[in-house]
This record gives C-alpha cells, structure tokens and sequence, in this order.
C-alpha cells in the first residue's frame, strides 16, 4: 500500500495523448485562499486515461481542513469524485501499479540532498516563479463579450461558450482552478481558460 505524501510529490503526472498535469490547487472551502498541492496530503495517481486525487488539504490563512477528491481528464478538466475521501484515498493507495505509471515523483533519481526540505521548498519557489511568468504572457482585455450560450457551470457559475475580448474571438478551453495560463489565452473569473480561435 502507498502511503499517503505531500500531493506535489506525485507530480507532474502525464496522460497518454502527451498533457501533463505539473500543479493541482483549489480554493479553502472556508475563505477561499487558494491552496497548493505541497499544502495537501494524500496520493494522485494515473488510473487508466484519468488522474485520480484524493487528498486532505490545509489552509495556511484560516487553518481550515476539508477533503479533495477528484479526477482529472486527458483534457485537464477537473470532475468531482462522490465517493467518501477516505473511502477514495484508500482505493488508490492499494491500486496496483498500472501501466506507464511511476513511483511518486519525489522518490525518482533524487539524492539524499534533493530531499531535504530546503532543497524542495526551493525547488517549488522556482516552479511558482515560472507560474508566475507564464501568466504575464496570458491575454488582457479592456472590452469583453460574454456569450449568451453557456456550455455547462462551474462552482455554480455559468461557463460562456466563448468571449470576445477586443473584438476578437476566444473559445473556452478548460477549467483552471490553479489559475495557470499559458501565451494566447485569457484567464476568466480565476478559474476558466479561452484560448484565441485560429
């Protein structure tokens, strides 16, 4: 049985059509500070064509605890597993090792050094760092078009099919609850992804 580690241990995992998913986060449930994968504990892992998490989070603002399960597309679309955390946790801990699937991260070819906990919190800084530039490089807009015609909801909000932002046309993407954004595309309402329509 594998134990339960810090969530960015097991990251980043990658799906058979060449995506990844390099960092997971999601709001407090409490006052909605957004949480990190190293602020959660629990496994992710590769269970056929998905990501499964289940996963104890803590806020570092509030001190809240809450519990996240869910499982992730080849697509990065986030869905909600209904099943009890605990119950979850431990199916995928007992799962046996599948196909094309890797101890967690952090034990691959590292040195005794490499996993200190300085080493790792330094190596994290750098991640967010290139987050952090990776989101200056996403679309602004003075004028946004919301589309009428929404293609499902998110946290209770409806998603817009698509945005005109300065007169040109942005198609939704994804759900983005870590806010990441790469070059061409805009982030909407914290969580939601258009890319520019080629």
């Amino acid at each position: 049985m594998q134990p339960n580690r810090r969530l960015s241990d097991f990251l980043p995992l990658k799906f058979a059509n060449g995506n990844q998913v390099k960092q997971f986060s999601k709001p407090c449930v409490k006052c909605g500070t957004m949480l990190e994968a190293k602020q959660m504990e629990g496994v992710a892992r590769l269970v056929e064509d998905h990501i499964a998490i289940a996963a104890e989070a803590k806020c570092h603002k509030c001190g809240e605890v809450f519990g996240v399960a869910c499982v992730i597309n080849p697509e990065k679309q986030v869905k909600r597993v209904v099943l009890p955390r605990l119950l979850f946790n431990w199916y995928l801990r007992v799962l046996p090792v599948q196909k094309g699937e890797t101890a967690p991260q952090a034990m691959l070819n590292r040195s005794a050094f490499d996993v200190l906990p300085e080493a790792r919190d330094a190596a994290e800084d750098a991640a967010e760092i290139a987050r952090v530039n990776a989101a200056r490089q996403q679309v602004k807009a003075q004028d946004i078009v919301r589309a009428e015609e929404a293609i499902g909801r998110f946290q209770d909000k409806a998603i817009p099919a698509w945005l005109l932002l300065d007169g040109n046309r942005f198609e939704f993407d994804r759900i983005a609850p870590n806010a990441q954004v790469g070059e061409g595309e805009y982030l909407l309402d914290g969580c939601l992804i258009y890319r520019a329509k080629a």
